[in-house]
């Protein structure tokens, strides 16, 4: 898979340090979310799935 992106933030309820990390291949989108004191979790998903989860996150953030 090709790494994408890496971003760092704050996480908003806990104030822990957190990571997304975004990769990809021909056919889906893995992405990571971890926070530094609770361990992470990775979800592989197909593009269409991708596709949809970008168009709300859009929205949830304007």
């Amino acid at each position: 898979m090709t790494e994408a992106t890496t971003i760092k933030f704050k996480d908003q309820e806990s104030g822990d340090e957190a990571i997304a990390i975004v990769r990809y291949d021909d056919s889906s989108v893995g992405l990571s979310l971890s926070l530094a004191s609770n361990g992470d979790v990775e979800v592989f998903m197909p593009k269409p799935i991708a596709r949809a989860l970008i168009k709300e996150l859009a929205k949830a953030a304007e």
